[in-house]
């Protein structure tokens, strides 16, 4: 999946969005705070589900400020791989890329998922627009 998008918001606060988010969960399950120069290759692990009952392993693979914030999921059946790229158009504009890449662990899941991806694959990309409506309100007061 990829989404491209270009939005009126500064790129730097974009990215500052989405640290802001990704160290929210980072304490919220492990109740550390790490500094943003050590979290590219920082892991923890994560309770998944409406019932908490599913857990995984989220690594956090590369953060380069302001345009680049990406990390791993890794469950007992998939392997998510999400990538933000924030691309400055000029001091006021931003093309953001999202890109997830899915890698499913044993022949049924594959199949499984190739089934799931056909009908949820749009709510997945409404969740993440959504998050970049977010942003954009954020930062226009709305």
């Amino acid at each position: 999946m990829e989404i491209i998008r270009t939005l009126k918001v500064p790129r730097q606060f974009i990215f500052d969005k989405l640290l802001e988010s990704g160290l929210y969960d980072i304490e919220k399950n492990t109740g550390k705070h790490p500094k943003i120069s050590s979290l590219s290759g920082f892991e923890y692990k994560k309770k998944f589900g409406a019932k908490q009952n599913q857990a995984g392993k989220i690594k956090i693979d590369e953060v380069t400020e302001p345009s680049v914030y990406a990390f791993t999921t890794k469950t007992i059946r998939n392997t998510f791989t999400t990538r933000w790229e924030l691309h400055k158009i000029d001091d006021a504009t931003t093309e953001v890329v999202i890109s997830e890449k899915l890698e499913s662990h044993g022949f049924f899941q594959n199949l499984n998922d190739m089934m799931m991806q056909i009908g949820m694959g749009w709510i997945k990309k409404r969740q993440m627009k959504a998050i970049l409506n977010n942003i954009s309100a954020a930062y226009n007061g709305k």
